[in-house]
């Protein structure tokens, strides 16, 4: 049987509904992912999401949009 597979997500908001403006909060969320991923201490954190698939949900909400990128841990073996 195989064990269930743990998940990892990070958010952030932006304050505006046009994708323009997005930049800011979508690096938030990929950092706050690096961080969750990423051996602590690490030199380069931003390496833990390099070549692995991510999700990405855009929602809106009262002031603009809130952007959630997800993953789950890489199987070992």
């Amino acid at each position: 049987m195989t064990e269930p597979e743990e998940n990892y997500s990070a958010e952030a908001e932006a304050s505006s509904r046009d994708p323009h403006d997005w930049g800011r909060a979508m690096a938030l969320a990929l950092t706050r992912l690096a961080e969750q991923l990423a051996p602590e201490d690490s030199e380069d954190m931003h390496a833990s999401l390099v070549d692995r698939p991510l999700h990405l949900r855009i929602r809106d909400d009262a002031a603009g949009v809130t952007i959630t990128v997800s993953t789950t841990a890489e199987s070992a073996g």
